[in-house]
């Protein structure tokens, strides 16, 4: 994909530089909120600077995907790492069960990402991005898996009229939002290679941080309980 010669190189540094900045606002605004106490002024605060992060780096990373070589894999990503972050804070915002029009679009969107992810691991969507990186594209493959999973999650979810248990829905969004964090913390790492094996920088955000998630996620259920 080309376009006139010199428009790529001009375009793309300052998308590429707020995209960075937008990623350490988002990543640096994650791993605060998780010692903020939940609820008040200041979690509601940092939360939408995360909010307002991730959307920035979708925003960005879609033309950033597809200057020089197209990366469907890349753009894919950009599209699950913006659901999680949007999705979480319409569970803490719509007291309803965010059922809108909006909702459905981001489902659409989780589908469409799921759907490149997997034609791209099969190389019919690849254009030769894995290059060297083979293991990538076992990882395509369990994110495109995920991502149709959240979506049959999502139209579940719309089938039902009662209003959530505000536990239920707390439960919902914390996951949401630390799945977002898993994605922003991969990229960073991915970015600067901090492990030895490409494999390993996007397995070991989801090793540490998914406990965080089963841990939060169990304390607000059992509060349901009580």
């Amino acid at each position: 994909m080309t376009l006139v010669d010199g428009f790529y190189t001009d375009l793309e540094k300052p998308l590429l530089y707020i995209h960075i900045f937008a990623g350490f606002v988002s990543l640096g605004t994650a791993y605060l909120l998780l010692f903020l106490k939940k609820g008040d002024k200041r979690h509601k605060k940092y939360g939408m600077y995360y909010v307002y992060g991730m959307s920035t780096i979708f925003v960005t990373a879609i033309p950033l995907s597809m200057m020089g070589v197209v990366q469907p894999f890349l753009f894919a990503i950009a599209i699950f790492s913006f659901y999680f972050a949007f999705a979480g804070y319409r569970q803490a915002k719509v007291r309803t069960g965010a059922r809108d029009n909006v909702d459905k679009a981001l489902t659409l969107l989780m589908f469409i990402a799921g759907v490149m992810l997997l034609l791209n691991a099969t190389d019919v969507l690849s254009f030769g991005f894995y290059g060297q990186f083979e293991g990538l594209r076992t990882v395509a493959l369990i994110f495109g898996v995920g991502c149709l999973v959240v979506t049959a999650y999502d139209l579940n979810r719309y089938r039902r009229t009662d209003k959530p248990n505000f536990y239920d829905r707390s439960s919902t969004h914390l996951i949401l939002m630390l799945s977002g964090t898993i994605a922003a913390t991969t990229a960073f790492i991915s970015t600067i290679e901090l492990f030895p094996q490409e494999w390993m920088n996007w397995a070991m955000p989801n090793i540490f941080i998914v406990p965080f998630i089963v841990y939060f996620s169990r304390r607000e259920l059992a509060k349901k309980a009580t």
